[in-house]
């Protein structure tokens, strides 16, 4: 009996992961089998009757878990619609990993509710059509933009915004379309119209996403995205700057993100950090030949706003509209370089 158990767990687990789903069951037989593994470490339960390979677990990104846990509680509950952050997961846009949790579910009351030890949220959403996306059903893209542009703000609502445009889930005037339909009605309804008349599909990633809508919260002016330039050294070469402006006297200032990815994952350093790192120094050698000023910032300071205010401006980006938001007051300088800039990982 016992063997047969085994057997069975062996080939439910199989089956999820080939789906990309967590092992989801409402047999008690089969649960508590599977608690069991739980209490031994070889499965972990991310929710009530959802359960996963441990190894597998934690070698998901967050947004991998996210599809698991979508495709678990699918097979349980094969009429539920998801909404917000976790539709624009299943549409593969950008959604930051702190804002994955919970689990949004779409009901056509008013009441908001929380299942699964408020692990997944009930969220209001009338008049769309779902559809299917990551193989599980969702509210539609220009929905889901909508929703979580005004219910998050214009930061996060510019990054998903703008990789729905990235992806090609949608184009920028059905998407501004879309939202100038749903009027006024909604909360928070001003945010998603800035948000989706920002929307640009070039940026690469969502935190340059973020950067640039800082900047505009800011006061700053619009930078040009992804520019590209030729390598002096071979013409046929071609690096691409995160962020530009041209000064009314000609000056080119060029705004880089400095993720820190790019210096230790081996898919994206050439095999060391020191060869990125190599790399990195000399496409901004190449950079400025034309001497335009360079300034970087990570992404740890994009979020302290008012170091950013104070970077931007002395490097002398310009500004073009008052700020929308209230800037910190000046706090001591300190200015912290990661450690991968000096070769020491």
């Amino acid at each position: 009996m016992q063997g047969r158990v085994t057997q069975e767990i062996r080939e439910l687990l199989a089956e999820a992961e080939k789906d990309g789903a967590c092992l989801a069951t409402r047999s008690r037989r089969i649960r508590e089998a599977l608690e069991r593994r739980v209490a031994d470490g070889t499965l972990v339960s991310p929710l009530p009757l959802l359960y996963v390979d441990r190894d597998l677990w934690l070698g998901l990104t967050e947004s991998q878990r996210t599809l698991h846990l979508m495709h678990g509680i699918h097979a349980l509950h094969p009429s539920w619609v998801f909404c917000g952050t976790s539709a624009a997961v299943a549409h593969g846009l950008s959604v930051t990993e702190r804002l994955q949790r919970p689990l949004e579910v779409a009901t056509l009351s008013g009441a908001r509710r929380c299942h699964a030890r408020g692990s997944v949220r009930q969220v209001h959403v009338s008049g769309d059509a779902p559809v299917t996306a990551s193989g599980v059903p969702v509210t539609s893209v220009e929905r889901t933009v909508f929703d979580c542009a005004r219910h998050l703000g214009l930061r996060e609502g510019l990054a998903i915004a703008d990789s729905s445009l990235h992806v090609g889930a949608t184009d920028r005037e059905r998407l501004i379309s879309y939202v100038r339909s749903m009027g006024p009605r909604h909360r928070g309804s001003e945010i998603a119209h800035l948000a989706t008349s920002l929307a640009d599909p070039r940026p690469e990633n969502g935190m340059e996403s973020i950067a640039r809508a800082t900047m505009f919260e800011l006061g700053f002016a619009a930078p040009e995205l992804q520019v590209p330039f030729c390598d002096p050294m071979d013409p046929r070469k071609v690096h691409r700057v995160d962020f530009l402006w041209v000064l009314p006297d000609g000056t080119l200032v060029i705004g880089e993100l400095d993720g820190g990815e790019k210096y230790v994952s081996p898919t994206m350093n050439g095999g060391t950090p020191l060869v990125a790192i190599r790399g990195e120094r000399r496409r901004e050698s190449r950079l400025t030949l034309e001497r335009p000023r360079i300034v970087r910032f990570s992404p740890e300071e994009v979020l302290d706003v008012g170091y950013f205010d104070r970077l931007l401006e002395t490097f002398g980006v310009p500004r073009d509209h008052a700020p929308l938001i209230n800037v910190p007051e000046e706090q001591p300088f300190s200015e912290t370089v990661p450690v991968e800039a000096y070769g020491l990982l």
